[in-house]
């Protein structure tokens, strides 16, 4: 009986868990979510144009970084998440504001995720 209650307490734990919303937490400066070691590997699958679906909930123009609630990012090999984004041009994120929605695509440049490419989505 003791058994069943612990490993029924440990689904319900793993399920409150799982259901908890996601909060924006800033990975610009770091990757290591599985991305790949080196762009001849990217080149080789032929994902280095791989396009990523997102909405952008918050625009920080004085660092140019983008909160984005994103699908999974297939080149890095990321979950859907929401998280902040660096862009390659800081001057970039005045063009978006807040609702809109995006294709993406980012790159770990020395440890760093940065939105290489950015567009609104049709």
């Amino acid at each position: 009986m003791r058994n069943l209650f612990h490993t029924t307490l440990a689904a319900l734990s793993l399920g409150m868990a799982l259901a908890a919303p996601a909060s924006a937490q800033d990975h610009s400066a770091h990757a290591g979510h599985g991305a790949m070691a080196d762009a001849s590997a990217a080149t080789s699958t032929g994902q280095t144009d791989v396009l990523t679906a997102g909405e952008i909930t918050r625009v920080d123009a004085r660092t140019g970084k983008l909160t984005i609630r994103h699908e999974e990012i297939k080149n890095l090999d990321m979950p859907p998440m929401t998280m902040v984004f660096a862009l390659s041009s800081s001057a970039q994120s005045a063009s978006f504001k807040a609702g809109d929605k995006v294709l993406f695509h980012a790159e770990d440049k020395d440890g760093s995720l940065i939105i290489t490419r950015i567009q609104p989505a049709s």
